[in-house]
């Protein structure tokens, strides 16, 4: 899926160079998705090894409500451990 167009720029709110970072990028698209925040994966420097940079995309505004998802999901996972 591709950004919008919109002038409204968007905002990073993960990333990762881990080899598990499209994985994490995916679970964090579905769980935010499934409130309603339209995301999106970029991948940078993807010729490195294992993986290059992967990033999680969100619209400007929509950035504070997935910042507090993002704490709550793990705020629920480290009670969990």
């Amino acid at each position: 899926m591709q950004p919008p167009v919109s002038d409204e720029p968007l905002v990073t709110v993960f990333s990762s160079r881990s080899h598990l970072a499209n994985v994490e990028a995916e679970v964090i698209r579905s769980l935010l998705e499934s409130a309603g925040i339209f995301c999106w994966i970029a991948r940078e420097n993807v010729i490195q090894q294992p993986v290059g940079n992967v990033l999680l995309k969100v619209l400007e505004s929509q950035a504070g409500e997935a910042a507090a998802l993002l704490q709550e999901a793990a705020t629920v996972g480290d009670s969990n451990e």
